[in-house]
């Protein structure tokens, strides 16, 4: 493990988190502290961080979703399932970077809500990202993986037999009743 520093350059961080170029994990890594400790000197000191508009590193490009279906085709549920498989990943990806930024997110609520006479519209927005709703956000998201495995699985063994032997029986069918030709 690294020594500790013993002084910090406050003056070095407050410039780093006012300009918004990076953010606070990547500067507190830098600086060898936590971004705890950044995110309470910067709110005990009232800076005012600009709104960010570059994309998170971890955060991926968008892939384009399928094709939506044609109404004159039905959907089968291998492509039902797979659409769905992509929906989870994507939201799976969502609930990482909601939960790799909780505590800008957290910070972003209470200056928003600094000046609300009550308490409800911050406690909807804290409950919202709260550990209790991203553990019931990524077990639904679990049972509807699971559920769309178990859709799209492939039939049982007899199902599977059954399918064979018809189409291995498809090969040898008669092409139709013998028919009498009058040779001349």
């Amino acid at each position: 493990m690294a020594a500790r520093k013993t002084t910090i350059d406050w003056a070095r961080i407050e410039l780093e988190y006012l300009a918004g170029e990076d953010s606070v994990r990547e500067i507190a890594d830098r600086h060898e502290i936590s971004d705890t400790a950044i995110h309470k000197r910067a709110k005990a000191q009232k800076w005012v961080r600009p709104v960010c508009t570059r994309k998170p590193a971890n955060q991926r490009a968008p892939k384009p979703g399928p094709p939506a279906p044609s109404a004159d085709q039905p959907t089968e549920s291998p492509a039902i399932a797979d659409r769905g498989r992509q929906l989870v990943a994507r939201m799976m990806d969502e609930l990482d970077t909601v939960t790799s930024h909780i505590g800008e997110l957290e910070e972003a609520i209470e200056e928003d809500c600094e000046g609300d006479r009550t308490g409800d519209r911050r406690a909807a927005m804290m409950k919202a990202i709260s550990l209790d709703g991203r553990a019931n956000t990524l077990k639904t998201l679990s049972l509807a993986f699971k559920t769309l495995n178990e859709a799209s699985a492939p039939q049982g063994k007899k199902a599977a037999q059954q399918e064979a032997a018809k189409a291995v029986a498809g090969r040898f069918r008669q092409i139709g009743p013998p028919t009498l030709k009058a040779v001349k």
